[in-house]
């Protein structure tokens, strides 16, 4: 999937084809949304109409109100579009469990008719409290870049690699008697190595990443901004769990050659 406009080749997608190309360059341009998350929430149009702010008393609005509030409206705009395109993604998201999948869609409700609501409200402002006050609705309530974005590209993602990760067990058994039967074999010995390699790196994961998942969802817009560092965090655990999907690929490749005679490492 495209993982939306915010970063237009970054969706978490579900990986398919050979696990050696399994490694996701999704989790690539997640964390590099995550780490600019905290200059993403647009407020320059604020800034600079701040300065031909009318006075405390007076409620007339001028030319930079009507640049101010453009600029808000704009800004809705996009948190609708992109609130649209994270339903998309979930909706098209196969590996994620039906109540992470509920959970996400309801958020995603809930910050689309705050938003809309706040669509239909700020062409009406003629103040300058109202338009601060919607800004800081559009901010502190409806956390879309900073907080529902990552947090719905990570947990596909997450998901992908859990079902990675139990599709690659079923093959253990298959794999440990091609081992087995390879004993007394030059090549055995490696490919009792890289066995246990694979087994050692899909256990691991299998914990691992259902702990991500559950982190990741935990995430609530009023945790911002000390969960930027969560979602980093979570990021690069992905990273390394699409890393270690590749070497235990790579494992099981080596069982096979080891198979034909392959007795390096």
């Amino acid at each position: 999937m495209a993982f939306t406009d915010v970063i237009p080749t970054v969706e978490f997608v579900t990986s398919k084809g050979d696990f050696m190309n399994d490694l996701s360059t999704r989790s690539m341009a997640v964390l590099a949304l995550v780490a600019a998350m905290g200059i993403s929430i647009p407020s320059v149009a604020f800034a600079s109409s701040t300065r031909t702010t009318p006075s405390a008393k007076s409620t007339s609005a001028g030319a930079g109100f009507v640049t101010a509030q453009k600029a808000l409206e704009d800004q809705l705009a996009n948190r609708a579009t992109e609130l649209a395109h994270l339903g998309a993604d979930l909706g098209a998201a196969t590996a994620l469990t039906t109540s992470a999948k509920a959970t996400l869609q309801a958020r995603l409700l809930t910050e689309q008719a705050s938003i809309n609501a706040l669509i239909a409200k700020v062409p009406t402002d003629t103040t300058w409290a109202q338009l601060r006050s919607d800004q800081a609705a559009m901010l502190k309530d409806n956390r879309v870049y900073a907080v529902m974005a990552p947090q719905v590209f990570e947990m596909i993602e997450a998901s992908t690699v859990a079902t990675q990760v139990t599709s690659m067990q079923g093959n253990e058994p298959m794999l440990q008697a091609e081992t087995t039967s390879l004993q007394g074999q030059p090549g055995y010995n490696t490919a009792f190595n890289h066995y246990n390699n694979y087994v050692t790196r899909l256990t691991n994961w299998s914990t691992r990443i259902a702990n991500v998942e559950s982190v990741v969802l935990a995430q609530t817009p009023q945790g911002y901004p000390g969960n930027t560092m969560v979602f980093l965090t979570q990021n690069h655990l992905i990273l390394n769990a699409n890393m270690a999907l590749a070497y235990a690929s790579y494992d099981a490749s080596i069982i096979g050659l080891a198979a034909g005679g392959y007795s390096g490492s």
